[in-house]
C-alpha cells in the first residue's frame, strides 16, 4: 500500500524592502513577517502536523521565517537542511531536493523564495482533485507568509502531482 506524504511550502514572511549596505540574502522580516510565521506555527500546532524534515533557503528571511514558526520542540535539528542551494532555487531544483526526500519522512516543510516555492506549488497542484478554494486562493498570487498544503500517495523520488488541501494565506498588510 502506498504511503501518504505531506509537503507543505511556506514562502518566507514579509520583509523589509532592502537592508543598506547588505546584500538581498540579509534582508529581515517586519514585524509582520514575524507575527504572520508565528500564525503559520499556531496553525500547524492547532492541526497537529508535526513535520518530519525541513528544507530550507540560507536567507536570513527564511531562516527567520522558520524560528518564528517556533516548532523546536517538535522537530528534531538532525532533519533541518539549510542550504544555499535553496536560496532564490527554480521549481527544478526544489522538486529535486523534495524528491531526495528520505523514505521514513511522512511531512515535509519547504521554506522558500518567490518564484521559486509558489511555481513548484503550482507545477505540483493537480487541479482536477485538488480543493477548488486551495486553487482559488493561490489563483495568480503566493504572496509572502502564504502555506500550501499538498498530499499524494507513493514514494517522494516519484512525486509528480499532489492534492492541494489547504493554503493558509497571511494577514492583512502581509505581501
Amino acid at each position: 500500500m502506498a504511503q501518504r506524504r505531506t509537503l507543505l511550502v511556506l514562502r518566507h514572511a514579509q520583509t523589509e524592502d532592502v537592508r543598506p549596505g547588505s546584500k538581498d540574502s540579509q534582508r529581515r522580516l517586519t514585524p509582520d513577517g514575524e507575527h504572520d510565521a508565528q500564525l503559520v506555527g499556531d496553525y500547524l500546532r492547532e492541526q497537529d502536523i508535526t513535520i518530519d524534515r525541513v528544507l530550507c533557503s540560507s536567507a536570513v528571511r527564511a531562516r527567520q521565517t522558520l524560528e518564528f514558526l517556533e516548532l523546536d520542540d517538535r522537530l528534531d535539528p538532525d532533519h533541518v537542511e539549510i542550504e544555499d542551494r535553496f536560496y532564490n532555487a527554480g521549481g527544478d531544483t526544489l522538486i529535486d531536493a523534495v524528491r531526495e526526500l528520505p523514505e521514513d519522512c511522512q511531512i515535509a516543510l519547504l521554506v522558500g523564495h518567490a518564484p521559486g516555492a509558489p511555481g513548484l506549488v503550482h507545477e505540483l497542484t493537480d487541479a482536477a482533485t485538488s480543493s477548488a478554494e486551495a486553487v482559488a486562493a493561490i489563483d495568480g498570487r503566493f504572496p509572502a507568509g502564504a502555506l500550501a498544503q499538498l498530499e499524494f500517495e507513493g514514494d517522494w523520488s516519484q512525486l509528480e502531482s499532489g492534492l492541494l488541501v489547504t493554503v493558509l494565506l497571511p494577514g492583512p498588510g502581509s505581501s
